[in-house]
């Protein structure tokens, strides 16, 4: 910064403003000038037009969380799942209330190895909604994959409560209940998997070793 020396223009001759805000300066005023930058000093917008910008963002960012979602769908249809990840990233931030784009987040991190970040998008879908099954089953899933079995049990346990009745939720909360000694309550499980789904080979697997 001591031998080039940069002015900003307050509106650069030809170039388009877009109606209501100022133009972004393109470069920066040399840091040894403390004088304020007329360009980078915005007034502050009316209570209504700021309301309106806000609007303008909010259906802005749910446009971008739409294209990222894409981007990442189409990467996870070719299997390239890291390269999924940051479409998945971004989705959530522009969208954060869409739990399913987090429940995704997490199924893919998980599926790359990253257990940590699988377990705190997980976590931030159930401290939306407590009640999500499918969070739940997945948080279960991780915890089971870490040998914390008892976690693992409490989730698939809450995961029956809220919707993912179904016989896979059934067998693997048996298989942790098993682990934990409890061969019982594990056996009800299995049976339990079985009366939804006879054909289910782990749950058929599972009891007959119970057994």
């Amino acid at each position: 910064m001591t031998t080039i020396q940069t002015q900003v223009q307050d509106n650069v001759k030809g170039t388009p403003t877009r109606s209501g805000f100022q133009p972004i300066p393109t470069r920066i005023r040399d840091t040894r000038d403390a004088s304020p930058l007329p360009s980078l000093l915005v007034e502050p917008a009316a209570k209504a037009q700021r309301a309106a910008v806000c609007e303008s963002l909010g259906e802005l960012g749910t446009k971008l969380a739409d294209v990222h979602r894409t981007a990442a769908e189409a990467y996870l249809s070719q299997g390239l799942y890291e390269q999924s990840l940051p479409h998945l990233a971004a989705a959530t931030t522009f969208a954060p209330s869409e739990l399913e784009y987090h429940n995704q987040l997490g199924f893919v991190r998980y599926v790359t190895g990253d257990d940590i970040g699988a377990i705190a998008s997980f976590q931030q879908v159930l401290a939306s909604d407590g009640t999500n099954g499918e969070a739940w089953f997945n948080l279960g899933m991780v915890m089971f994959g870490q040998n914390q079995f008892g976690d693992a049990e409490t989730c698939f346990q809450r995961a029956t409560e809220n919707g993912a009745e179904d016989a896979q939720t059934w067998n693997n909360r048996g298989v942790c209940l098993w682990q934990l000694q409890r061969k019982t309550d594990a056996k009800v499980c299995f049976q339990r998997a079985l009366k939804l789904d006879p054909t289910d080979l782990d749950a058929q697997h599972n009891l007959a070793s119970a057994s």
